[in-house]
């Protein structure tokens, strides 16, 4: 068994302020996208791609992190990613095209943490791994929910540039707390003992093909559930407040259950595995079960997307957590989620689409039949 290697004492800081950015500069900005079309002078139709390009960001360059982590090492290739990021972050103030290419660049820096903060608590922390997903899905749920809460206040007390200005000194202090972190700087190698596979052999892998399927399927589930549930529970007679007082909501609760599963998987057997999958499964189907009976009533929402939430908190962190539990050392690890993340996050960005097509055509027949009724 893999022991815990010397590291800074700003490693565990510096892994709670990777998980607080991991998310808000890409998941703060939907909400005031209004304003900021205003601000550019452009229809608010333009900036639809804004939600689209992180998740084409993640499917694409997710697989080039561990070559990035070999080359830098783990603790180099984070510092490099924040740098990335806070390039990418500050200049979407600038311009229209400006804003296209910084939601890209840090599109692309979320992609590489995405796939390297497994391979990093694997390095560091192999017998503790549950313990410490833990600690970073929570944290960036809870900065998600934040963000999104207060990203409306400051823009109207403020103006949209004020909100992507504090965003970005949200990610400069998280790379001033990781610079410490560079003197135990870690290379994930391939060593003779564990014969970690090539990327070819993981794309052969029936189990990671599974994962990468598991993966884009949960992400799916969460990303249109983000873009999709408020606009629905409006179209059904919600108040815009109600919708926004349920997405609060959503992300609530998933606080809990993300710090709590992935110390439990870490733990159980198989048929435990399996049991919690189909739960977690079922709350998500059951939710979407539901649009189909959709009403005014805010008790209904209040349900609907409760069960939602504990879907989505569930499913994410539990394939974090499994992502170090099916590898034998942190190269396996990189490998794997940089395969996983990329097919995964290419499902993902087609389900958000198919979803919106799928509930117009529903919604346009449900009306013209509302309507002959009548």
């Amino acid at each position: 068994m893999q022991k815990t290697v010397k590291h800074s004492l700003f490693l565990i800081p510096g892994i709670v302020l990777l998980g607080a950015v991991l998310r808000i500069p890409i998941t703060t900005i939907p909400p005031v996208l209004d304003s900021i079309a205003k601000g550019l002078h452009v229809p608010v139709s333009s900036l639809g791609i804004l939600t689209t390009l992180p998740l084409l960001a993640f499917a694409i360059f997710s697989p080039v992190a561990p070559w990035v982590a070999r080359k830098l090492g783990n603790e180099g290739a984070f510092a490099a990613v924040l740098v990335l990021m806070i390039v990418g972050s500050i200049i979407r103030i600038i311009s229209t095209p400006m804003m296209f290419l910084g939601t890209l660049l840090v599109g692309i820096g979320i992609a590489f943490m995405n796939v390297l903060l497994p391979t990093l608590i694997s390095a560091n922390f192999p017998t503790k791994v549950g313990l410490y997903t833990s600690v970073y899905v929570f944290t960036m749920g809870l900065t998600t929910a934040g963000a999104s809460a207060l990203a409306v206040p400051i823009v109207k007390a403020t103006s949209w540039q004020t909100l992507i200005i504090i965003l970005t000194i949200a990610v400069v202090i998280a790379l001033i707390v990781w610079l410490p972190n560079l003197k135990y700087n870690q290379r994930a190698t391939r060593n003779s003992a564990s014969k970690a596979p090539k990327v070819p052999s993981a794309w052969k892998n029936k189990t990671a093909w599974l994962m990468l399927v598991f993966a884009g399927i949960q992400s799916a589930i969460f990303y249109t559930s983000i873009a999709w549930l408020p606009t629905i529970a409006t179209g059904f007679g919600l108040s815009g407040s109600m919708a926004g007082l349920l997405a609060g909501i959503n992300a609530l609760v998933t606080l809990p259950v993300s710090f709590l599963v992935p110390n439990f998987v870490t733990g159980w057997n198989k048929k435990n595995r399996q049991i919690f999958l189909i739960v977690a499964s079922a709350f998500a189907a059951i939710s979407y079960i539901m649009i189909f009976f959709g009403n005014a009533s805010f008790g209904f929402w209040l349900v609907l997307n409760i069960l939602n939430g504990l879907a989505t908190g569930s499913l994410f962190p539990y394939l974090m957590a499994s992502l170090s539990n099916k590898t034998k050392n942190p190269y396996e690890t990189s490998e794997l989620s940089g395969m996983v993340n990329s097919g995964g996050y290419l499902i993902a960005a087609i389900g958000p689409a198919l979803f919106g097509t799928a509930y117009s055509a529903f919604h346009s027949c449900h009306r013209i039949h509302k309507s002959s009724s009548s």
